[in-house]
């Protein structure tokens, strides 16, 4: 049976299952009516009334579709990650087929964790053997009595391609050659990338969060460019932001402003079809793809003589964010600033920017106590 909460500021309405004894089976929260939450726990009830009941004898690919489906399927997750989902799940099955999961042991586990590591990065390895864990959890909470063969396991995985230290411009003069370079030489009839490339250089923003840009999303007098969705060139379609953190305001300075504002003046002498008023998007090509924003990156880097010389359009995101911190910016307001939720991503990704700067900080203070002695 289900149970129903308001709670919160914005007195939102969450759902619990509960089993025969009582054991929270399945919940999510977030609705803005009891009765939004109402049907989708009806309806998650009434799956486990057709038998979407666990057992000893289940195997663990049938038991990740059944946490695949309460837990995963109600949180209205966009195509895309539930791709990664099904993947997942698919690999569970090549692997384990019908075992019964209370017949896996750790050994099997840990030789089917090598072999997907045997093609894969680090992080991806941990993101399958993180699924896994909680599909146990899942199973516990049923009060299933199993081993868990996930503990103890080791986490291996191909290196990555490239290094942090490729993955952005770390020269800020090289930064300011690329920026200038752009800056001089954009042209909406000639290279409309340069347009691109130059905003994203100065904002730091996801390479779909650039081209779903429209011109209401520039705030002209408060030097600001909102940013709430998504553009996708290969579908073209809007989607949804990355996250709910990736709705923001970002700020912008005049060199920008006066950027945009040639580019909406050289727009406005072309006659051409743009009924979503984007900013990116070229009356005969249409919006650019990332393979070919790329590409225009690459011959910008090797003409400059930039490295590294082969950069995508997220190594310029990376490049944004390591600027801003080399040159003090908190680390909180920039966070907020690229629409992460927490410091986390950036601390993993530019520890040694950061090592760099505590020890600048650690200098000031043998400074300031030294000449109060």
């Amino acid at each position: 049976m289900a149970s129903y909460r308001q709670r919160g500021k914005k007195k939102l309405w969450d759902y619990r299952i509960f089993d025969d004894k009582g054991k929270v089976i399945a919940s999510n929260s977030g609705f803005r009516t009891k009765k939004e939450a109402e049907l989708e726990a009806i309806e998650i009830e009434l799956r486990l009334l057709k038998g979407a009941n666990i057992d000893r004898q289940i195997s663990l690919h049938e038991l990740w579709k059944k946490w695949y489906e309460l837990h995963i399927v109600p949180l209205n997750k966009k195509q895309a990650t539930l791709n990664k989902y099904i993947k997942r799940g698919k690999l569970i099955e090549e692997f384990f087929g019908n075992i019964p999961l209370v017949n896996i042991k750790a050994s099997r586990y840990q030789l089917f964790i090598n072999q997907f590591a045997k093609t894969n990065g680090r992080d991806n390895v941990a993101r399958l053997n993180s699924e896994v864990k909680k599909v146990l959890e899942f199973a516990k909470q049923d009060r299933l009595d199993f081993h868990d063969f996930t503990i103890g396991v080791k986490i291996t995985g191909l290196e990555p391609a490239k290094s942090k230290e490729d993955k952005y411009i770390h020269s800020k003069a090289d930064y300011k050659k690329l920026v200038n370079y752009l800056y001089n030489n954009v042209n909406y009839t000639d290279n409309l990338v340069y347009y691109l490339l130059y905003i994203q250089l100065k904002t730091g923003m996801r390479f779909g969060e650039v081209l779903g840009l429209t011109w209401d999303c520039i705030l002209w007098k408060s030097k600001e460019i909102v940013t709430y969705r998504r553009y996708d060139s290969a579908k073209n379609e809007f989607t949804d932001p990355k996250t709910k953190t990736s709705v923001r305001n970002i700020p912008i300075d005049d060199t920008v402003i006066e950027v945009l504002d040639k580019l909406l003046k050289e727009q406005d002498t072309i006659d051409f079809d743009n009924p979503n008023n984007l900013l990116f998007v070229n009356p005969i090509y249409g919006v650019p793809s990332n393979k070919t924003v790329n590409t225009c990156l690459s011959e910008l880097l090797h003409q400059l003589n930039i490295t590294p010389k082969v950069l995508t359009a997220t190594g310029i995101r990376h490049t944004y964010i390591s600027i801003l911190l080399a040159e003090g910016i908190d680390i909180w307001t920039l966070s907020k600033i690229v629409g992460h939720k927490d410091t986390k991503q950036i601390i993993e990704t530019y520890s040694h920017l950061i090592k760099e700067k505590e020890e600048e900080e650690t200098e000031k203070i043998r400074k300031i106590m030294s000449a109060n002695t």
